[in-house]
């Protein structure tokens, strides 16, 4: 990192960096609210965090515009750990978190938990999670009192033929329409619009109705020395607890460590400089990030998705722009009025659409098939209702006996399917899917099909996906193909060449009347005197009644090309169309 360049981008940086700090204060909020953590703590943390994730970008750049913060997927985990190990045991817990996460970062195992754990259980388990947030905020939706409710049972019990309450809810129903339009039609320009209309028009509403208010423990900033507290303990309870404590940690630094992977891969395609993103520098910001924290009693921190979006669209180019969130919510500390006059209802908007938009996440396993999709949704399942530890070891033992069993079907040995298993940590799977069921589901979209079929050289699968008389504008070939007949002859000379293998990069899926669209980027290489060919392409692909229509293809540029620099240079006579 070129340290001269840190204020190039100091307008931008110091504008998006103000704006994601006013989304992240009701963010932090309701994660504390979830997570049983003071609210102070998590302002605390996301300050830190914000500190650190700066000065570790000076040396080791991991993302250029993500903004750590405390984390919504982590909020029950955390909750779970105050309840098993208590409040004054939960540094010691994010210590041992740290130290296991600094161990991934040392070693740069990370690419191995992530084969361990499949994504799409990620997805599922975050769904889990999504579920428990919305929930536990709807209450707030209708609340006349602060802390009226407690559990769900509570719900029930409530006098709903209530006048006060009936206005309320319409209160929140016509603010949450509001806030999903306005999320809606300004996420990709403004997205921290919605929250900032939302907070002052809930503020508004408190000088013409008795609303209840959020409520904050004021906590010090403290520094002590994160300790364990093992009173009363001795013998096996006190080996019980340290291997519950132990345990406890690699889940939730695992998690960590998928969701900051998770929200890098989103980091680096929103980048407006087209910079790549490198997970085992952010994981080093983490790890120390999570280490500091625990001297004031911290949280375990990330890039949320939802601030680093925020701070990218808003205009950051750096991570100098943490330094200006840092500072937003130093001012809020400062003065805590901020919060203690915002509604009730206004926090669980927020929430509530945070955890559906975390249960919407899921569909996005559709496109890896039927069994995908069905073990994400058990395991989101098993995560609200047993916790995220024990939903996904059940989910993850239950998916290696189905895999045992079917290898085994297919006539393996045990040796066979332990080679399989090991090789996978060496290798990357193009396709997770069996053959037939991928052919056969009609929930796979035709792209996953189509380079499904050419990883495998199956031309009949190729041609079964296009239509008749379907187009082809092939990246290796200076002739349209204009039927499957051309079609099959230019795949045939493609599959002349060595190790053939094709891969998804992004992918985006829109419908139009009668027809699918699917287009994006994907990467195709193959072995050339020894050494290894690759090119990334750019492609669309018209589907039509399950079959393509039209099938275009060109080089992906690398650099992101400005028409204004073109139109320059033919002001200047050095271009010629």
């Amino acid at each position: 990192m070129n340290i001269r360049n840190i204020f190039k981008y100091l307008k931008r940086d110091a504008l998006a960096g103000t704006v994601t700090g006013v989304m992240a204060v009701p963010l932090t909020l309701g994660i504390c609210l979830m997570s049983d953590y003071p609210v102070m703590t998590g302002l605390y943390t996301a300050i830190f965090a914000g500190i650190v994730s700066f000065i570790t970008y000076l040396v080791r750049p991991g993302n250029y515009t993500g903004m750590p913060g405390v984390a919504a997927g982590l909020a029950p985990a955390l909750a779970l750990g105050v309840v098993t190990f208590g409040m004054k045991n939960m540094p010691f817990v994010i210590v041992l978190t740290s130290i296991f996460q600094m161990i991934i970062w040392r070693f740069k195992l990370e690419k191995y938990i992530l084969r361990l754990v499949p994504h799409y259980l990620v997805e599922g388990l975050l769904a889990g999670v999504g579920l428990k947030i919305a929930l536990k905020f709807v209450p707030f939706l209708f609340e006349l009192q602060a802390g009226e409710i407690h559990n769900f049972s509570d719900w029930i019990h409530i006098d709903w033929l209530n006048f006060e309450r009936d206005k309320v809810i319409l209160l929140s129903l016509v603010s949450f329409g509001l806030f999903v339009l306005l999320y809606k039609f300004y996420k990709k320009k403004m997205p921290a619009l919605p929250y900032f209309i939302i907070m002052i028009t809930a503020i508004g509403m408190t000088f013409l109705m008795d609303l209840p208010k959020i409520t904050i423990e004021s906590i010090p900033f403290k520094l002590s020395l994160p300790l364990p507290h093992f009173e009363g303990m001795d013998g096996s309870e006190l080996g019980l607890f340290i291997l519950k404590m132990i345990g406890f940690a690699m889940m939730l630094g695992t998690i960590d460590i998928i969701e900051q992977v998770m929200s890098n891969v989103a980091i680096e395609k929103m980048d407006p400089l087209g910079r790549k993103c490198n997970t085992n520098n952010s994981l080093f910001a983490i790890w120390i990030a999570n280490l500091g924290a625990t001297f004031f009693g911290g949280m375990t921190n990330l890039d949320g998705l939802a601030k680093s979006t925020t701070n990218t669209v808003a205009g950051a180019r750096t991570k100098l722009s943490n330094l200006f969130t840092s500072a937003f919510l130093f001012l809020v500390v400062l003065f805590p009025v901020v919060i203690t006059t915002l509604p009730e209802y206004a926090l669980g908007i927020i929430m509530v659409y945070s955890g559906w938009k975390m249960i919407a996440n899921i569909s996005h396993v559709r496109a890896e098939g039927r069994y995908a999709l069905i073990l994400a949704g058990v395991c989101g399942l098993l995560v609200f209702k047993l916790g995220i530890f024990e939903g996904l070891l059940i989910v993850l033992t239950a998916h290696a006996i189905i895999q045992f069993i079917f290898m085994k079907r297919l006539g393996k040995s045990n040796q066979e399917i332990w080679g399989q298993f090991k090789s996978s940590f060496t290798e990357k799977p193009v396709f997770k899917l069996e053959s037939e069921d991928l052919k056969a589901d009609p929930q796979v979209p035709v792209y996953n099909k189509l380079m499904h079929n050419v990883n495998t050289q199956s031309i009949d699968g190729i041609l079964s996906l296009y239509h008749e008389n379907a187009v082809l504008v092939p990246s290796f070939s200076s002739r349209i193909r204009r039927n499957k007949e051309e079609i099959k002859d230019y795949y045939e000379t493609l599959f002349k060449v060595d190790n053939l293998v094709l891969s998804k990069n992004e992918i985006y899926l829109n419908k139009t009347e009668g027809q699918r669209i699917d287009s994006g980027i994907y990467e195709i290489t193959w072995d050339n005197n020894g050494s290894r060919t690759s090119f990334k392409l750019n492609f669309m692909i018209v589907i039509e009644n399950d079959k393509i229509i039209a099938h275009q293809s060109s080089y992906h540029h690398s650099n992101n090309i400005s028409i204004s620099r073109w139109v320059d240079e033919k002001e200047k006579g050095n271009f010629v169309m």
